[in-house]
């Protein structure tokens, strides 16, 4: 598949009672040491959608909240226009030529956001991880780093960001059957235009594993056939302090990319399991960065989701706190 602008709105729902459609994205402004991750995902057919956020301000405040797999806010088709969607407050719009306008409101937090240049153009996971995506996003699939700037309000501080960031939409039944949460792997992110990639290892129930992923250099993409994200824990047992992300590329060149935590936040996943969502910075041809690292540290198949009690940095309740210092 080609992208075209339709790839940005919303699309024709589909039969299935588990049709979905997703905006979701992260950023990150090094120098404002703001950052955060926000998603939007409608189940029209449902009636139901959720909602996921962290913004911080590194050495102020953090505020989080996550409706994922345990709450579900009610919509109508009004929720739901030509060019983009919204619920309570929280919304993703299309302003064409691969721009998106976000926003959020949520009295502790409120943002105003453009995703304003893309690195490269937006693209879907590679051939090879096709038979996935026909179940995890039948529809189809967008990827892009680039740009973002707007501005922010965390608790009674404001701020004007303008930093890197990633997007990811998706649309079409997903079925969350076929994938085992317990050993997910997301690593996605970016330098400028040198440098982005975005990349995911699952566990499919009986299938064995299965990763996908791309990299981006000055514009052009190429597919990556492997994917390894080792990851460093806090005594936790949960809490990601960093990373190393090793992507095998069709053509046999291995690229690393080392990354550092700065923030991060508990996320519940199907079947009583979690993962952490992390914004960390990274480095890359002696550039700086950022990426998202989403990981379930559960091999074990537990059915137990971290509380405050449990963890030393990442945030596990909804609410404004203080931000971690994460640097080791």
């Amino acid at each position: 598949m080609t992208y075209d602008e339709s790839w940005d709105r919303p699309h024709e729902v589909g039969p299935e009672d588990g049709w979905q459609e997703s905006d979701c994205y992260w950023f990150y402004d090094a120098a404002a040491g703001i950052g955060g991750y926000h998603r939007i995902g409608m189940r029209p057919n449902q009636g139901t959608a959720q909602v996921m956020l962290m913004v911080f301000e590194l050495g102020g405040e953090r505020f989080t909240l996550n409706d994922s797999f345990i709450n579900d806010r009610h919509i109508t088709a009004t929720n739901r226009t030509d060019a983009g969607q919204h619920v309570d407050g929280h919304s993703a719009l299309s302003l064409g030529d691969k721009r998106m306008r976000y926003q959020w409101d949520e009295g502790d937090t409120a943002a105003e956001l453009e995703f304003y240049k893309s690195f490269y153009e937006p693209r879907g996971w590679p051939g090879h991880s096709s038979e996935v995506m026909k179940n995890v996003n039948a529809g189809g699939h967008l990827e892009c780093s680039g740009r973002i700037r707007g501005q922010i309000r965390i608790g009674t501080r404001s701020y004007t960001i303008d930093g890197l960031a990633h997007r990811d939409r998706s649309w079409g039944f997903r079925d969350h059957s076929m994938i085992e949460f317990h050993r997910y792997r997301l690593s996605s992110g970016t330098i400028g235009p040198e440098f982005s990639f975005a990349s995911h290892a699952i566990t499919l129930r009986g299938r064995g594993s299965a990763v996908g992923g791309f990299i981006a250099r000055n514009g052009h993409t190429e597919d990556v056939v492997d994917v390894r994200v080792l990851t460093t824990l806090d005594a936790d047992g949960f809490t990601s302090m960093g990373s190393q992300t090793i992507l095998t590329l069709a053509s046999g060149e291995k690229i690393q990319v080392p990354a550092s935590v700065v923030q991060g936040f508990v996320n519940p996943l199907g079947e009583g399991t979690f993962a952490t969502c992390s914004i960390a910075e990274i480095s890359w041809g002696g550039s700086p960065g950022f990426q998202n690292l989403e990981v379930s540290p559960n091999p074990g198949r537990g059915t137990y989701i971290p509380t405050a009690e449990d963890g030393s940095l990442h945030a596990t309740e909804s609410g404004l706190s203080q931000t971690a210092d994460h640097r080791l």
